[in-house]
């Protein structure tokens, strides 16, 4: 039996991916670090709760500027593929700069990420580790059972309250 060599190929990173995910974990939804839950779970201090708000936001604006670029490189590669008679040097070259565009935002939520982690203890960041995708599902159910209610997803969001309905008033009798 012969074994492609493209195979060897993705079959070694898609292990070394794997070691890669285990010590650097997608990044939690939200403000992950201010969930009851989480702060129980990992004894957070009012300390480092600080210092991870601080680093969020120092980045929060690349994060904004990044993400709407790589929407914007997303909505040109859209608009390429539909058209019939795209050159495809141009369409290319979209899907390139969107890879970019998408590479720059990975990269600036795991060194975010990174010095998120040089703020937790060792035991902390192994528990982030291990129940990353944990906590990552209860948000989602608690986004859908919000979604479900029609409760907004934040404070602030969605209509107004309706103002109380005005008590009525007796008709003068004849």
């Amino acid at each position: 039996m012969r074994v492609r060599p493209l195979a060897l190929l993705l079959a070694a990173a898609a292990l070394q991916a794997g070691a890669v995910r285990a010590q650097m974990p997608e990044t939690l939804p939200g403000k992950w670090w201010k969930r009851p839950a989480v702060i129980q779970a990992l004894a957070l201090t009012p300390e480092q709760q600080d210092k991870l708000d601080q680093i969020f936001a120092k980045n929060r604006r690349d994060f904004v500027d990044l993400k709407a670029d790589a929407e914007k490189k997303q909505l040109d590669v859209e608009e390429l593929m539909a058209k019939k008679d795209s050159d495809p040097k141009k369409v290319t070259a979209a899907i390139d700069a969107l890879e970019q565009s998408r590479a720059r935002l990975r990269k600036t939520t795991s060194l975010m990420l990174l010095e998120m982690r040089g703020v937790l203890t060792e035991p902390q960041w192994k528990q982030v580790v291990e129940r990353a995708d944990q906590w990552r599902q209860e948000r989602r159910e608690q986004l859908r059972e919000r979604f479900r209610e029609g409760r907004p997803r934040r404070a602030g969001e969605g209509p107004p309250p309706r103002p109380p309905a005005p008590p009525p008033t007796a008709e003068p009798k004849e």
